[in-house]
């Protein structure tokens, strides 16, 4: 695993990297009003090296906004947290988004995922020292969990004439992963799907498919702390 000193000696601010061991905050940089899911701790056997999102942030300007009618993705988009993960033998790329309702997720979950997926590796492999082979790559999606009770229908005026408005195709993919990880708590992203290649991002930068976990909290809390081992 590549070395914290290392990542501060590359051609970006150190300030954007740092080490811990036993356990991760990561903050949902979101403000919606009401109860949100404001923080998580991840604890963990294994040792941190995090990346600050401001790696994201920084320059993101010069990013297209996103395309929903040809479902490509935008890289402005960015995540809560983003860490390498060292736990036994094991390298893990950990990209993590912090949203409040199930919901949510579909909105702008997935998106973040995929974007902040391509633009870590593209950074990371950058840096001399880092080798992409050595790592299982992961996102997490933590949320409250999802409903169980049926949606009631809004009265609003303005949720009224969203619902006369057919759903992009951006939206009809994000639905249908939505769907799926509802049910098995994990999915698949394809990439492809997201159109990184229309991009014109370099193939060699990452990979087509990014497995994505969801981890549920509980319900209306505004902090939690997860055993992330249970869930590697």
């Amino acid at each position: 695993m590549i070395s914290v000193d290392r990542l501060k000696e590359s051609i970006y601010k150190d300030s954007y990297f740092s080490e811990v061991a036993g356990s991760l905050t990561v903050n949902n940089e979101e403000k919606p009003k009401g109860n949100v899911l404001s923080q998580v701790e991840l604890q963990s056997k294994g040792r941190f090296i995090c990346l600050s999102n401001k790696i994201l942030k920084e320059g993101s300007d010069i990013y297209k906004p996103e395309e929903k009618d040809s479902c490509r993705v935008s890289f402005r988009r960015d995540c809560d947290g983003i860490c390498l993960l060292e736990i036994g033998k094991r390298n893990i790329l950990l990209i993590i988004e912090v949203k409040s309702g199930f919901n949510d997720v579909k909105r702008k979950g997935f998106d973040q995922i995929a974007a902040s997926y391509v633009k870590v590796r593209s950074i990371l492999q950058s840096i001399e020292g880092y080798n992409p082979a050595e790592y299982e790559e992961l996102g997490l999606l933590i949320s409250y969990p999802p409903s169980a009770k049926p949606t009631i229908p809004s009265t609003s005026l303005i949720e009224l004439k969203k619902e006369t408005v057919a759903p992009s195709a951006l939206e009809k993919l994000n639905n249908s992963y939505n769907t799926k990880l509802r049910v098995d708590k994990e999915v698949t992203l394809n990439l492809i799907d997201y159109q990184v290649g229309a991009c014109h991002v370099n193939p060699s930068l990452y990979n087509p498919i990014l497995h994505v976990k969801h981890v549920s909290v509980t319900d209306q809390v505004n902090k939690e702390t997860i055993n992330l081992d249970s869930y590697l």
